[in-house]
């Protein structure tokens, strides 16, 4: 199948992060869609996988509870896997896990980005991985509670778990009003990705001639459960999904040293 990109940029707009589901099995159609997608995006990048995982993630979560409460009720789960050899792996395990979450946006199913508080052990046993290989996230998948958990509602009410930065607050570079519109609505698309406790870490570096979008992890050196990459990793996939709604061709460029990711318009 080909990757949906234009259907996802409306699902960007639409999801939202979902801990508690009812317990029903994910429908067939919806889980072939799914899984072929799982095939082509393994395909994408080397050293980094999707794992359909097809039952219940409890295992994994017991004893781990997050700062953003217990998950219920899920069928199944996504595991991400990366060769701890690889370059960017972490990245590229973003792009590939948040495709997969878009997707699933689309068939109705909800969804939560887990990086840091679940059993790596587990994980790893029920996904079955290699010596080099390490799972680094889990994404429960299913069908959300009509109404939200007491525990969803008090972090609606009291955090800051939906909240976005403005453009303003995670863009650098060439001045905001000598953007490109096509720059502008990038910018806002990848703003909306998600992020391990919303802590929105990747500014978006606008360059001189307006064709290129460098995505900076701010603060790389602090320390945290959960990699910075990964959420660059979901930004980039944002950044891929408008410049493809747009017509925008072009190329990502990795540089190691500068540990930065650019988007190059051709």
């Amino acid at each position: 199948m080909v990757l949906r990109f234009e259907k996802w940029f409306k699902a960007i707009q639409i999801r939202r992060s979902r801990r508690t589901y009812v317990t029903k099995q994910i429908e067939s159609d919806s889980k072939e869609v799914l899984t072929d997608m799982i095939v082509e995006l393994n395909q994408r990048y080397t050293g980094v996988k999707v794992v359909f995982v097809e039952k219940a993630p409890d295992a994994v979560f017991v004893g781990a509870v997050g700062p953003y409460g217990k998950i219920t009720g899920a069928p199944a789960y996504l595991a991400l896997v990366i060769d701890t050899d690889e370059n960017f792996n972490y990245e590229k395990a973003g792009f590939i896990g948040q495709a997969c979450v878009l997707e699933a946006t689309l068939h109705g199913l909800s969804s939560c980005w887990v990086g840091g508080y679940f059993n790596k052990v587990i994980a790893a046993e029920e996904v079955g991985i290699n010596e080099n290989e390490r799972v680094v996230a889990v994404i429960p998948i299913g069908y959300a509670r009509k109404n939200l958990s007491l525990t969803e509602k008090m972090m609606n009410q009291v955090g800051d778990y939906h909240k976005r930065k403005s453009v303003e607050d995670i863009s650098e570079g060439l001045a905001q009003e000598q953007w490109p519109d096509w720059v502008g609505s990038v910018v806002k698309s990848a703003s909306l990705s998600p992020s391990a406790y919303n802590r929105q870490s990747i500014h978006f570096v606008v360059g001189e001639d307006g064709e290129t979008i460098t995505l900076r992890i701010t603060n790389p050196s602090e320390e945290t459960n959960v990699p910075k990459g990964i959420d660059r990793g979901i930004a980039m996939l944002h950044t891929e999904v408008a410049t493809n709604h747009l017509n925008i061709p072009g190329a990502w460029h990795y540089d190691k040293e500068a540990n930065v990711v650019a988007f190059q318009k051709s």
